[in-house]
């Protein structure tokens, strides 16, 4: 899923906890690439594609006081959606810029509440209105005693015809130095182990979900897909100082699917493909 807003959301959890250092800037990249997958729907059956994504972010956190205080981001998300028999769309490269804003409280006795608003804008088509997507995230964080948190919320995403909202859910629990296990749908599903203080492994669950309009010159005239996939893999986290690390992650993803409709998000075509090897890393500076 396309993940500014979670970034934002992100940089301010360490606010929770009194003891964590305070960081106004951050920094982050990271890489995904997904081998070729087959489709088993019987008119493209056989066929491969493959994905890869590259994303780059810049956050700043700018607090009035203590209690509260904004948060502001910028964002670069470039995708390519390779499948070289596609018979609605030629185009393979498809990139967002993003702009957000929000806010955060601790006003309320153990909560953490921050609000984010962005725009996600198609470098291709500057086009507000039916090329620009939408994205609203509130969440809440809950001190439930020092070793666990407790997430609520939603996601709401408006743009290319279609309006869908997420829920915020799950919690953090750490309760010693050596582990600790966030279940946070759809945000952050993960299994932390540390072998030392500076360097951990880890299992996590990796959502998967790209949303675009195609150009007017397609075979499908302003056409839309929407390409999500979900899998499993094992992550290594090196941290060589606060506020750095260094993640390497390899896993296999599950059955996806790539939907693509008209330019009013009707007559849906579903295109089923197989789970396949991925890869990938991030690299993350809070400063």
């Amino acid at each position: 899923m396309k993940n500014i807003a979670f970034l934002l959301l992100l940089v301010v959890a360490p606010l929770l906890a009194q003891d964590d250092p305070f960081y106004p800037f951050s920094v982050s990249g990271s890489y995904l690439g997904i081998s070729e997958a087959k489709f088993h729907s019987s008119d493209v059956e056989g066929q491969k594609l493959r994905y890869t994504q590259v994303d780059g972010a810049f956050t700043f956190t700018y607090p009035f006081n203590p209690i509260c205080g904004m948060l502001f981001g910028a964002a670069y998300i470039g995708s390519d959606v390779d499948w070289k028999e596609n018979p609605d769309f030629n185009e393979t490269r498809f990139n967002y810029i993003n702009f957000s804003i929000g806010g955060f409280t601790k006003s309320f006795d153990r909560w953490l509440w921050t609000a984010t608003t962005g725009i996600f804008i198609d470098t291709e088509e500057l086009d507000l209105h039916d090329y620009a997507i939408y994205q609203g995230v509130l969440q809440g964080k809950y001190e439930l005693n020092d070793w666990t948190i407790i997430n609520v919320g939603f996601i709401l995403e408006v743009g290319l015809n279609e309006e869908k909202i997420w829920p915020v859910i799950g919690f953090e629990l750490f309760p010693c130095e050596d582990w600790r296990l966030n279940l946070v749908y759809p945000m952050n599903l993960k299994f932390e182990y540390f072998i030392w203080p500076k360097l951990s492994v880890a299992g996590s669950v990796r959502i998967i979900r790209n949303h675009h309009r195609v150009k007017d010159t397609e075979p499908l005239p302003k056409g839309i897909f929407v390409y999500q996939t979900w899998g499993g893999e094992l992550d290594l986290i090196y941290n060589p100082f606060r506020g750095f690390f260094i993640k390497g992650f390899a896993g296999s993803t599950f059955r996806g699917d790539l939907k693509v409709t008209d330019r009013s998000y009707n007559n849906a075509v579903h295109y089923k493909f197989d789970g396949s090897f991925y890869a990938g890393g991030t690299v993350s500076w809070n400063f």
